[in-house]
C-alpha cells in the first residue's frame, strides 16, 4: 500500500503531462502536421482546436529557401535556453530550458505545405500551467523573424 501511495502521483503526473513533441514525425520530409495541445494550459500550437491554445502561423515574406531556413533555425536557437534536438530542411525540434529551474519546454517549427508560413508548437514537458511562457516564446521568435525581414506581422 505504501508503494501505491508513492507510485500513483508519479504515474498520474506522467499520464497527464503527456508527450511534448509531436507524435509520429516521419524520418524525412515535411508532409505532416504538428500536434494540437493537451487540455492543460501549458501549450500553444497552430494546429490547436481550442482557442486558448491557438496561435497564428508565422507568415514568411517569401517562400522558404535554404538561406531563409538557415536564418530561421539560427534565430530559434538564440531563444533563451534553446538546444537543438533534430533539424532538417523545413522542420526543427528544439528544447528550451527555463533560466531558473531548468524546466524543459519543446518547440517545434514546421514549414506549411504552401511554403509561405511556419507552423509552430511549444509545450512545457512538466506541469499543467506555463504562465504564458510558450506563447511568449513563439511571439519572441515571430518578432525576431520580422526584425530580420524573414516574416511579416
Amino acid at each position: 500500500m505504501r508503494h501505491l501511495m508513492f507510485i500513483l502521483p508519479i504515474a498520474t503526473l506522467a499520464i497527464l503531462s503527456g508527450c511534448a513533441s509531436t507524435d509520429d514525425v516521419p524520418p524525412n520530409g515535411t508532409q505532416f502536421t504538428l500536434d494540437g495541445c493537451p487540455p492543460f494550459m501549458n501549450c500553444v500550437s497552430t494546429s490547436a482546436d481550442k482557442q486558448r491554445h491557438a496561435i497564428e502561423p508565422i507568415r514568411l515574406v517569401e517562400p522558404l529557401n535554404e538561406s531563409s531556413w538557415e536564418m530561421i533555425r539560427a534565430e530559434a536557437l538564440k531563444l533563451p535556453g534553446a538546444s537543438l534536438n533534430h533539424v532538417r530542411y523545413g522542420y526543427a525540434d528544439i528544447t528550451c530550458y527555463s533560466d531558473i529551474v531548468g524546466f524543459p519546454d519543446y518547440l517545434e517549427i514546421l514549414i506549411d505545405p504552401d511554403q509561405q508560413k511556419l507552423n509552430v508548437r511549444s509545450q512545457s514537458l512538466l506541469g499543467f500551467y506555463d504562465m504564458g511562457v510558450n506563447r511568449q516564446r513563439v511571439e519572441l521568435l515571430r518578432s525576431r523573424l520580422v526584425e530580420r525581414g524573414i516574416a511579416v506581422e
